[in-house]
């Protein structure tokens, strides 16, 4: 098992990420930080901390992202094996910042190649806190339905209320809020259910599922999304390559919910949200669907934009434009520089 977190300026929520990691009752994981070319210090920080653990027998080893992405060293290797879970951490200095997906791929690579490599990757928001059974009853699920994605849900750290509301089909993720269709509630005594979009601040990926969307793609997440729907592109694809994807209401996560990106009128969410659906909908909508999608997506689009403008926000007006022209056009640049 590899847990892969991605930190980008965020070293606080990391460590404190860390630390609910150390306390897992999961017999046999391996815990990998990636540092998306952070500005500040934190890679100075994570190991700092390491350093300063009270067992001394804890070892965080440092990878390149090219030695990451050959499956790590020998002698290092061998020193991971050599120690507890809970004493263990790789953390991968990535060269750029690729995004949540791109970070996200340079860890499931490393996972995948590293002997021994890892039967399941479970991807975790760094701001995120884990219970102690997460890990077991995730797996437990993942057995017992014989699913290769398995999220879990993700519960607001301050209010406990579910973080994200899910569609689970195909309709209500493009036609929310017009359409209540997928908006699920799990019936009394309904511990499991499919969806088409899991929750990626929570979610377990088989080695089986991980390997054929490599295969069919090239990479495992689309990176090429940087953020904002990856979730749904991931379990959709899996879907069309024969995978079950389930959410669950039996294994959870803590989720402050990266509120300096989520918050009410933020351009790159703005930008990245827009563009996404737009080159989702060619994807995953059939062209009867899709042509309504359009129309009732640009209606949204100019309704958010006239109460952006009204609240005196021109540069989220011009991100939603951008991200409008990058959708039809079907661009995918990386484009959180300009956020």
């Amino acid at each position: 098992m590899a847990i892969v977190a991605v930190n980008w300026k965020g070293w606080r929520d990391t460590l404190e990420c860390m630390e609910s990691v150390q306390e897992l009752d999961y017999t046999n994981y391996l815990m990998i930080v990636v540092d998306n070319n952070s500005e500040d210090d934190s890679i100075r920080q994570i190991k700092a901390w390491a350093q300063v653990k009270a067992d001394p027998r804890y070892t965080l080893v440092e990878y390149s992202q090219p030695a990451a992405e050959a499956g790590g060293e020998f002698e290092k290797e061998v020193s991971l094996q050599a120690a507890l879970p809970q004493n263990r951490t790789v953390l991968i200095a990535n060269e750029t910042n690729s995004g949540p997906t791109g970070g996200a791929n340079l860890g499931i690579q490393y996972a995948l190649r590293r002997k021994p490599s890892a039967d399941y990757v479970f991807l975790l928001d760094n701001d995120a806190r884990v219970n102690q059974d997460t890990l077991t009853r995730l797996v437990d699920v993942s057995r017992r339905e014989d699913c290769s994605i398995v999220g879990g849900q993700v519960l607001d750290l301050l209010s406990g209320l579910p973080h994200f509301p899910k569609r689970t089909t195909t309709t209500g993720y493009f036609f929310a809020p017009f359409v209540n269709d997928g908006a699920w509630t799990p019936p009394a005594g309904v511990k499991s259910w499919i969806t088409c979009n899991a929750d990626g601040p929570a979610m377990l990926l088989r080695r089986d599922a991980l390997m054929a969307l490599d295969a069919a793609r090239g990479r495992f997440l689309d990176s090429a999304l940087f953020s904002e729907g990856w979730e749904f592109e991931v379990c959709s694809l899996a879907r069309k390559l024969g995978y079950v994807t389930m959410g669950t209401n039996e294994a959870f996560v803590w989720h402050k919910g990266d509120r300096g990106y989520r918050q009410a009128l933020n351009p790159r969410r703005f930008y990245y949200s827009v563009r996404n659906r737009v080159i989702l909908s060619r994807a995953y909508l059939p062209t009867l669907l899709r042509v309504v999608f359009h129309f009732i997506d640009l209606l949204h689009c100019a309704l958010s934009m006239a109460r952006c403008a009204v609240r005196r926000r021109p540069d989220v007006v011009l991100a939603e434009i951008r991200g409008l022209i990058d959708g039809y056009s079907g661009v995918c640049k990386n484009r959180a520089h300009q956020y």
